[in-house]
């Protein structure tokens, strides 16, 4: 078990400090490498007649290390219950997947072009990998050495990054000094009449969890007064036992663990992040 830090009190976002964040793109600069990377695809599939919608790319403007660690003031429950102000989900998501949206979707009859598992379409050479292998050594242009010493080519480099975080969040969870702040926020939620065994519990409580929307074709539920009233006295509990503070000490501590047992690792996927990032300029130039 790591020795956490002295814990902190966390006000506002920046705040929220992970040692991970030293090897990452600011959100501007994963946005910006996500942008080329669908202008590259867009022009590969248009070299063979095909015209493909792709997701817009955004700035994300809520990070995720705050929701990460259990932190609510993002959301400003009192107006927006648990699920945050317009695009807060969205924004969670992409963050998390380090600038990227909703999945890419290629039709089924173009598919053999994007991924390569066709060698001839219309009567021209697919590329190999077709075109999104082709985008991707693009992005890695002379970065070839750092991809190939990840062994896996076909993951985006930042999956080192997403996986510690996943590891660590996981090992917080099941950290006994977390386990009691938990058990202490529980108490604080009994006291006010609602009863919850873990934070977890109350976000997901299904009178609220299942009227957000997930995809654009469903419609979200108006947020209820129940789950405003619930969300407020969540934070609170939260602020009074500093179920935040006490995450963020953890995670900071789980994360040091895993990056001296992955630094060399770690370094590579940073010089590629940044490699990517200088070769998206260039996608994203106009050319004259």
């Amino acid at each position: 078990m790591p020795a956490a830090s002295q814990t902190p009190r966390p006000r506002s976002a920046a705040d929220f400090v992970v040692p991970l964040q030293r090897y990452e793109l600011t959100s501007r600069q994963y946005a910006q490498v996500q942008r080329a990377r669908m202008a590259a695809v867009r022009q590969c599939m248009r070299s063979f007649g095909i015209s493909l919608d792709t997701p817009v790319i955004r700035e994300v403007r809520w990070p995720h290390v705050p929701s990460l660690v259990g932190w609510l003031g993002d959301r400003k429950p009192s107006r927006y219950g648990y699920r945050g102000p317009a695009g807060y989900q969205a924004d969670q998501y992409a963050a998390a997947a380090r600038g990227g949206t909703k999945a890419l979707f290629v039709p089924n009859r173009y598919s053999g072009v994007y991924d390569g598992s066709a060698d001839v379409f219309d009567g021209r050479p697919v590329p190999p990998g077709g075109c999104h292998g082709q985008v991707m050594r693009r992005l890695d242009k002379s970065g070839e050495a750092h991809r190939r010493s990840l062994k896996d080519e076909t993951i985006v480099p930042w999956k080192l990054l997403s996986d510690i975080e996943g590891e660590a969040a996981r090992a917080v969870a099941s950290d006994r000094r977390y386990q009691r702040a938990e058990q202490r926020w529980s108490e604080c939620m009994k006291r006010s009449g609602r009863r919850y065994s873990s934070p977890a519990d109350a976000e997901g409580d299904p009178r609220w969890a299942r009227s957000v929307s997930i995809t654009e074709e469903e419609r979200e539920q108006p947020v209820t007064r129940a789950e405003i009233e619930v969300a407020v006295a969540d934070e609170k509990c939260r602020d009074k036992v500093n179920l935040p503070g006490i995450s963020l000490a953890l995670h900071v501590a789980y994360q040091k663990d895993a990056i001296r047992a992955d630094a060399a690792k770690l370094e590579r996927v940073k010089k590629l992040l940044h490699i990517q990032l200088k070769n998206s300029s260039g996608i994203l130039r106009p050319r004259s």
